[in-house]
């Protein structure tokens, strides 16, 4: 999409992200709370972070009296998706399949995870459910059998 502002969260900026998604709104000293024993970071720094995080529309805050308490401005599911389409558009041209096949080719699936995917892949292609609004009659063939067939 032309034009789109690309999300760029550091390591920082998603383990804030991730606390406020669990945990909901919290102060400055909440959040402090909330890292783990080895991330603890000075007031100012955490403090830092979230304003730079609302600059970026990341969180948003409400004030409290003198604090303020900040929450994610943003979903979980709104974050994963912006993020993965531009990791696909990046580095696998937009193709969902070359991500998938790169991490089956590099065996970095488990045999679990491959039947979880197949399992929420085949629904999408049966007869009950066309595909983009064809119904070609076909069966969804498994991932394994196209992958030994090589299509």
């Amino acid at each position: 999409m032309a034009g789109r502002k690309t999300l760029a969260i550091t390591d920082r900026q998603f383990a804030a992200l991730r606390i406020l998604w669990d945990d909901g709104p919290m102060t400055v000293r909440e959040l402090m709370d909330h890292l783990p024993r080895g991330d603890r970071l000075p007031y100012t720094t955490v403090l830092g972070l979230l304003q730079n995080m609302e600059k970026a529309g990341l969180v948003d805050h409400q004030e409290e009296g003198t604090t303020y308490r900040y929450r994610a401005a943003l979903s979980r599911e709104k974050a994963t998706g912006t993020l993965l389409q531009d990791f696909l558009k990046r580095f696998f041209q937009g193709s969902a399949a070359a991500l998938v096949l790169g991490l089956v080719d590099s065996r970095a699936l488990s045999r679990d995870e491959l039947r979880e995917i197949e399992g929420k892949l085949i629904p999408l292609t049966t007869n009950d459910q066309p595909d983009k609004g064809k119904n070609t009659g076909k069966k969804a063939e498994p991932i394994s059998a196209r992958r030994r067939r090589g299509s």
